[in-house]
């Protein structure tokens, strides 16, 4: 099958997918996964990766990040940042230290055990919020908390991220080089959210084009993922920053549809699906019992991370059962950072399936005790 043929039949699976996932009450991105290791190598192999679609894919990441920097809503999150910081920092030290112990563990180098903390460190709030707006409770203290703790998680995993690309791929560079092109990127980056991103911005507003105003959008998010690989920083850093620069002007609003319709359309479905077609069919014992072993301390080490300590940060134990269900799901942020180590080769392709594996299992599994979490508080307060 021809690049455009295959392009074409990536869609289609993916919208078919993705419909039906929802249709059973699992999350859109899990059928999008899900088709691609279906129509992929690993079982019928009517889909191969290629060159076209492993930049689309890459293209896809830039617009996911930048579109989560730009749904940032950090007037809403600053009435509970305490509780949302503390949250966020036991939900990413807990996974960060039990995975790479359990790395080590299966005769991982210390690189690659770090490598587990960090994927499994993330969490996606996205699957959250449906769940939370199903039940009306997005606007209630355990909503507000979740998505305050989540945000703060996806900062400090990409910091993380960036961090063992800096130590791990500098490519023999001086490690005091690397920091301070680092420091000098993120100087340049408080320029550019401050100033030079809202002029920018007022500027091609006054032209009253919206395609123009989106199109200057995704060059920003570009040119900062451009920057950021250059300073030895992740990509995805840099397009998150610039969803955060863009969503402080008066041009967001535009920006955020223009982007949403053509990430959601072509870029984003291509980049879940993408991460189907590299997986492989677990079958060995040993795989199936790290997938299971993996999915338990996956759950565990949110679950009780976040509960645990939204609790002690004084929020009820119905509401702190609700905050730690909800940031279990490790979803896109965690599937990128799986991807760039598999394209890294801080993955074999054997073990990139299994985590990515348990990666899905999180999100199915997040949505499932966060529904019984609310059923179980509604039923308690009637």
């Amino acid at each position: 099958m021809g690049e455009l043929g295959s392009l074409a039949g990536l869609l289609v699976a993916a919208l078919l997918a993705g419909q039906l996932a929802m249709r059973i009450g699992l999350p859109n991105v899990v059928g999008q996964i899900l088709a691609g290791m279906v129509l992929g190598p690993a079982v019928l192999g009517w889909l191969q990766p290629t060159q076209a679609l492993g930049l689309a894919a890459n293209l896809g990441v830039i617009v996911l990040m930048f579109l989560a920097g730009l749904e940032c809503d950090f007037h809403q999150i600053k009435r509970h940042a305490k509780a949302s910081l503390g949250i966020a920092v036991c939900g990413v030290l807990l996974p960060l230290l039990a995975f790479t112990s359990l790395g080590l563990l299966w005769q991982q180098g210390l690189r690659d055990a770090l490598f587990w903390g960090v994927i499994f460190a993330a969490t996606s709030v996205s699957i959250s919020v449906a769940v939370l707006q199903e039940f009306g409770q997005l606007k209630t203290i355990g909503g507000t908390v979740i998505l305050g703790a989540a945000v703060a998680d996806d900062l400090i995993s990409i910091v993380l991220l960036s961090l063992f690309s800096s130590l791990f791929s500098a490519n023999g560079q001086s490690l005091w080089v690397v920091v301070l092109e680092q420091l000098c990127y993120l100087g340049g980056l408080a320029v550019v959210i401050k100033w030079l991103v809202p002029a920018i911005i007022q500027l091609v507003v006054r032209f009253r084009d919206p395609v123009l105003l989106a199109t200057v959008g995704l060059i920003i998010a570009l040119l900062l993922a451009e920057l950021a690989e250059v300073a030895h920083l992740s990509a995805v850093l840099g397009a998150f920053f610039a969803g955060i620069a863009v969503a402080r002007t008066s041009g967001k609003a535009t920006i955020v549809a223009s982007t949403n319709l053509v990430g959601s359309v072509l870029l984003i479905p291509i980049f879940f699906v993408s991460v189907g077609l590299d997986l492989k069919l677990v079958t060995s014992w040993q795989g199936l019992a790290l997938v299971g072993l993996l999915t338990v301390v996956a759950v565990l080490t949110k679950w009780i991370g976040c509960g645990l300590s939204a609790h002690w940060f004084g929020l009820d134990w119905g509401t702190s059962n609700i905050v730690g269900s909800g940031m279990i799901s490790r979803g896109e942020m965690a599937l990128i950072i799986s991807q760039l180590g598999l394209q890294q080769h801080l993955l074999s392709s054997g073990l990139y399936s299994e985590l990515t594996l348990v990666i899905v299992l999180t999100t199915i599994i997040s949505p499932i005790l966060l529904r019984w979490g609310l059923r179980h508080l509604q039923t308690a307060v009637e």
